[in-house]
């Protein structure tokens, strides 16, 4: 029975046509499966409105590029191969946590713009419409992003940014997401500014800026002008959140509320805030702690949530290429303009036509081996 097997191992011998047969089916429920997947994907359509962002974002990446060599601030190209400018150091007095470079650069491509749009309409927001931002310096294009998708639907913006910023992000002091936001507004390529302005981070926490960032950063805020938000530390959070909720819903509920980035005063001190979604939120966690951030509170008020965090889950999820290098306008940069998700059906058809040729073979074999068999 050994020397058999030696002879003639299982692994040696050739599949049956049942064996054929079970691997074609196989691989036909894999393509069937993921077909229904891109049926599920919310369709994303780039209408007009995401096109103008799109181009308005791309203007303003091009224009901080300038402001960023005008300072004398040399790109680099190995954090930055884009070479857009937007990417920080690894860490300044500013950084305020740490940061993931591909998540950075993932966020530079203006087809985020375009993608705002989408959710914002999605969510029913109409022209004119009051909408509550909350900016971190961690993701400065994404912010640019937002600004672009506000202006193109001509939205009212109350905007609160910090200066400080994680790894790589707008964290090179006297080039913070303020003076961005300065330089993009005095160029006309953004209508509104930041209405108030913190220092980012908590501190206490093993993280957050020191004395010497604090320092740059409340210098970045008076020359700005936004009024100054002295948030603390997490023994403050509660305060601190009730505190920009006021601010932001003076006058009324907001018609949406978009986070950018991690901000503790956002997402809260709180556990659960790990589990939030991206894009616009569907649902959130269960919580009820008084520290939890404005994310919470503003959904369960019942107003729509955009949340721009793991921004590479994020891109992949929209089919948008991760890091991308060159970002010219006419660059494949993802989500072709009124086709969305419709883009794919045609690489699926081909799946599904390359699968129906290759089990018309294995049933062509197996009508030779019944042939034979019959001889």
């Amino acid at each position: 029975m050994d020397a058999d097997l030696m002879k003639s191992p299982l692994w040696a011998k050739k599949p049956g046509p049942k064996c054929l047969w079970v691997i074609f089916f196989m691989g036909l429920t894999s393509i069937i499966l993921t077909f229904a997947v891109y049926l599920l994907t919310p369709p994303v359509v780039l209408d007009a409105d995401a096109g103008k962002a799109i181009r308005q974002m791309e203007k303003g990446i091009k224009e901080l590029k300038a402001m960023r060599q005008s300072m004398s601030i040399p790109l680099e190209p190995k954090l930055d191969p884009a070479l857009s400018g937007l990417i920080g150091v690894d860490y300044s007095d500013i950084t305020s946590t740490l940061g993931d470079l591909r998540a950075k650069q993932t966020s530079l491509n203006p087809q985020f713009a375009g993608l705002l749009v989408v959710w914002l309409k999605q969510a029913g927001i109409k022209k004119r419409d009051r909408v509550a931002l909350s900016f971190s310096g961690s993701f400065p294009a994404l912010n640019l992003a937002t600004h672009c998708a506000c202006d193109v639907l001509n939205l009212n913006t109350f905007i609160i940014s910090s200066v400080g910023a994680s790894c790589y992000g707008a964290n090179i002091p006297g080039f913070t997401w303020l003076d961005m936001e300065s330089r993009l507004f005095d160029k006309g390529l953004i209508r509104t500014r930041s209405c108030y302005a913190s220092l980012g981070g908590i501190m206490d926490t093993g993280g957050g800026i020191d004395e010497t960032g604090i320092e740059a950063g409340e210098a970045a805020i008076m020359r700005h002008g936004a009024r100054y938000l002295r948030e603390g530390t997490p023994r403050t959070v509660v305060f601190d959140v009730k505190r920009r909720m006021d601010l932001y819903t003076t006058g009324g509920l907001p018609k949406a509320f978009i986070n950018v980035g991690g901000n503790v005063m956002s997402m809260g001190w709180v556990s659960e805030a790990a589990l939030l979604d991206n894009g616009l939120i569907k649902r959130i966690p269960d919580s009820s702690s008084p520290q939890r951030g404005t994310i919470f509170r503003m959904f369960e008020a019942g107003v729509p949530v955009i949340h721009l965090i793991n921004i590479e889950r994020l891109a992949a999820a929209y089919h948008l290429p991760i890091a991308p290098v060159n970002l010219t306008p006419g660059a494949d940069l993802g989500m072709d303009m009124d086709t969305g998700w419709r883009g794919h059906l045609w690489q699926l058809g081909i799946l599904l036509a390359a699968w129906f040729f290759i089990g018309s073979l294995f049933l062509f074999y197996e009508l030779s081996l019944c042939r034979k068999k019959a001889e």
